[in-house]
């Protein structure tokens, strides 16, 4: 269903319609206190349910579905890049660009920061503006790139050794897996567990329920594949010591002023 605005905003008032690194065209309502509850549930955010709510709540739009309309199900099956965009582009959106936050570090000593969350996204598939690659003076290694393969949600590859293997692209799904897993018994093939992988068996796809079956050269071949054509997003931040300058990553969704700034 074609966006129309005019409906929208009188709908939901101020909208934003966007394209994700992906290049699914959505858009976003502003954020209001409902969406706080949301947020900041307990068991929500303990499990990963919370932002792909908070998320089904803020997209008013979308062309991923012929009705235009987005829900839960749609939030889970966005691929981890888009669904982060959509979080970074609504705080921007909502709350401002400038993400100022406090940090204590091991040493008790407490200091703040300025972020610029604009750093993090971009306007993707815009042929006029290429994405920054290193070199380029707009470069932010932490900035979230376009998906190489769009709006596809899996993909087909095979291994050196001959074997034909699908895996769908890390979305809340595999998200939420990764959570219900548990730090403890997480491994380093939680992530491909966590993507649904298959191997071509005949005509079939089998789901794949262990790696043994697979020699170690399958499974270099396997985890190049994803952090090539799936890599993990990093929304971390420098943040350097006061004193001692050393240098730490901060993961800037994880800050609590990231969705409810003490003030602007």
């Amino acid at each position: 269903m074609k966006n129309n605005p005019e409906k929208l905003i009188e709908a939901y008032g101020e909208v934003q319609t966007l394209i994700t690194p992906s290049g699914h065209e959505i858009t976003i309502r502003m954020q209001n206190g409902n969406d706080d509850d949301i947020i900041s549930n307990a068991v929500g955010v303990e499990d990963g349910t919370a932002t792909n709510k908070f998320i089904a709540g803020i997209v008013v739009h979308t062309d991923m579905t012929e009705n235009g309309k987005f829900n839960l199900d749609d939030a889970r099956n966005l691929k981890l890049c888009d669904k982060y965009f959509i979080l970074i582009a609504s705080r921007i959106f909502s709350l401002g660009q400038n993400l100022h936050f406090t940090f204590t570090w091991p040493d008790k000593v407490e200091a703040e920061y300025d972020e610029d969350l604009g750093l993090f996204i971009w306007d993707y598939w815009n042929e006029d503006k290429p994405f920054p690659i290193p070199g380029d003076p707009e470069y932010f290694k932490n900035r979230i790139p376009p998906h190489p393969f769009g709006k596809d949600a899996t993909r087909i590859f095979k291994t050196r050794t001959g074997k034909e293997l699908r895996y769908t692209f890390m979305n809340g799904h595999g998200e939420r897996y990764a959570m219900k897993v548990g730090l403890e018994n997480q491994s380093i093939n939680t992530e491909l567990f966590g993507r649904n992988m298959e191997q071509k068996i005949g005509d079939a796809w089998v789901p794949i329920q262990t790696f043994k079956p697979f020699t170690s050269l399958d499974m270099v071949d396997i985890r190049t594949e994803i952090e090539t054509n799936d890599p993990e997003i990093g929304l971390a931040t420098e943040i350097p010591h006061p004193k001692t300058k050393e240098i730490l990553e901060y993961p800037i969704i994880a800050s609590t002023d990231f969705f409810f700034p003490r003030g602007i």
